[in-house]
């Protein structure tokens, strides 16, 4: 006996126990298939005989060879029956019960995407009230109005290098907690809420961007407490422990970063077209409209209607689009800033 042999093995020469295995598979399916020949059907020698077909025994080697088959066809079958995704958050329209559709612009087909290396790929914009809640309201001119219009500017200006979505695309409402929810079931890099400021009288119009985060000055407070009144189904309690559990995530230092690109870019922008132009900084405050975003989250207070010189201002068409490009250039500055950081992760 050979060493091989010794340790359960094959002898020299000698075939493997797998192809055994096969070998023994083969030669019962041909003897079963020889037996089946061979078997008579009835007397074929008598006229008018009938033939008498009897049943086939089937070998368990072959029901071994149907496995596979088997498998594949149960799998199918699943795939085929694979319950559709959860839609996605309902919005109230008139008094009716709609479904914001979720659409995300595209780059041109005649653009190589390839040439935007960026990790950010995907912005939700939400235009900031809607429906019958309009925000602030002066000269004939309504926040959530002059919001759905920059932020239809702020996406053409982007969906050549992003895809884009908007919460929504019409004067609608839609609950706070939705618009984020909307944003993480999108799989979004990036939320940009945009608002028109109200400040108190006597004071030049500004701009300041946002992101979650505590505040002890009264005049942050009463701003969130403002902007969190059309908050629906959230308790004192519930608003608290949301908000301390975003306190202690990592996105806060990148809802931070974009926060700062974007007013940066805003006031550098629009400076050029009122002097006056006040820097109101970027800032943390608990806004309901933020808490739960899983990506960085801003919102951005994009100019006043308490300033009768900034209302004429919104009219113009010209201006308005100014605020769309700060808000694209800032964006873009922030998605250029994360460039470093996906080379070296082998992002």
């Amino acid at each position: 006996m050979t060493p091989g042999e010794r340790n359960g093995g094959s002898p020299p020469g000698s075939k493997p126990a797998g192809q055994h295995f096969k070998r023994g598979l083969i030669e019962a399916a041909v003897r079963d298939n020889e037996a089946i020949g061979a078997r008579p059907c009835g007397p074929r020698d008598e006229p008018g005989a009938r033939r008498v077909r009897r049943p086939r025994r089937v070998s368990p080697w072959s029901l071994l060879l149907l496995l596979p088959v088997a498998a594949a066809a149960a799998l199918g079958y699943l795939e085929l029956n694979r319950p559709p995704p959860d839609a996605p958050p309902a919005a109230e329209v008139d008094g009716a019960v709609q479904t914001p559709e979720i659409r995300f612009t595209g780059p041109p087909e005649a653009v190589d995407v390839s040439v935007f290396p960026l990790p950010v790929e995907r912005i939700v914009l939400d235009p900031g009230h809607g429906g019958s809640s309009p925000g602030t309201a002066a000269g004939g001119l309504t926040e959530k109005a002059l919001a759905l219009d920059i932020a239809y500017r702020l996406r053409n200006l982007l969906d050549d290098r992003f895809r884009v979505a908007m919460t929504r695309e019409a004067d609608m409402n839609v609950a706070l907690d939705h618009r984020t929810l909307i944003a993480n079931r999108a799989g979004a890099d990036v939320f940009v809420s945009i608002h028109v400021n109200w400040l108190p009288a006597n004071r030049a119009c500004g701009v300041e961007t946002y992101y979650l985060g505590p505040t002890d000055d009264p005049e942050l407070s009463a701003l969130a407490e403002r902007e969190n009144s059309e908050a629906q189904g959230y308790s004192l309690g519930d608003l608290r422990r949301f908000v301390d559990g975003v306190y202690a995530q990592a996105r806060q230092d990148d809802s931070r970063a974009l926060a700062t690109a974007i007013q940066e870019s805003l006031y550098g922008r629009l400076r050029s077209e009122n002097p006056d132009l006040l820097n109101r900084g970027v800032k943390s405050a608990p806004f309901v409209v933020l808490i739960g975003a899983e990506m960085p989250a801003i919102l951005a207070e994009v100019s006043c209607l308490s300033d009768a010189r900034e209302i004429e201002r919104l009219r113009d068409e010209n201006y308005l689009q100014s605020i769309a490009e700060a808000l694209d250039a800032g964006i873009q500055s922030y998605a250029e800033s994360l460039l470093p950081k996906a080379k070296l992760t082998g992002a």
